[in-house]
């Protein structure tokens, strides 16, 4: 049978254990924050694989994907920040981007110039190119107007001699309030996909007010 060490030296040594475990887990400790550190900084670094920029079209937040789908939004200048680049106008109208959008700085602004009433809007075509039969799109916009009673079409089309389409009519309230309108269409044979967002029988002076357009599917 060994002899016990003198208890001063038990101590001692208990001591030097109990130091040398807290330099090992402070050392592990921070060996751990440097590993996570690591990977959030990699995991946050821009993906340039197989390309030094982003094609234009998907500036507007949408991602490529194969032809015919859809992986976000690809209207361009949905939400009129600045102006109405990428919209066709439709009618006589003075189009601009104006304030006081439904969450933003500004909105689309249609002012029906005409002496007579008339069908004024915009349209983008050809955000879907090659949309597969069965494909299900929906469309969605926001729409007020400068006087109440306004109908406002929102229609998805195809191309063509007889193109598809399929639309939803809404009526414009009193006062700044905005309208939601949507339209889903399901695809009945291949085509390119656009939208069209209109107003009939506008007089003249009369504006409509459009904001934050998207279009998805599924």
């Amino acid at each position: 049978m060994q002899p016990f060490p003198p208890r001063h030296l038990a101590t001692r040594k208990s001591r030097l254990d109990l130091t040398r475990n807290r330099d090992f887990m402070a050392q592990s400790l921070i060996l751990l924050s440097v590993v996570l550190i690591v990977g959030m900084v990699l995991a946050n670094l821009p993906d340039h694989t197989g390309s030094d920029a982003a094609p234009r079209e998907q500036a507007s937040g949408s991602t490529a994907g194969t032809p015919g789908t859809l992986l976000g939004n690809p209207v361009t200048n949905w939400s009129f920040e600045q102006n109405l680049s990428g919209w066709r106008v439709l009618g006589p109208t003075d189009a601009s981007s104006a304030p006081q959008g439904r969450t933003s700085g500004a909105c689309a602004s249609l002012r029906s110039r005409g002496p007579q009433p008339a069908r004024i809007g915009l349209a983008q075509y050809g955000l879907v190119r090659s949309a597969s039969k069965g494909t299900r799109f929906v469309a969605k916009a926001y729409v007020r107007s400068t006087g109440p009673g306004l109908k406002v079409t929102l229609r998805l089309v195809g191309t063509g001699p007889r193109p598809e389409s399929s639309q939803t009519v809404t009526t414009t309230l009193p006062g700044m309030v905005w309208r939601t309108v949507i339209v889903d269409h399901t695809v009945a044979a291949r085509t390119d996909l656009g939208l069209e967002i209109t107003a009939d029988g506008v007089a003249g002076g009369d504006a409509l007010l459009i904001d934050e357009i998207t279009v998805r599917q599924g």
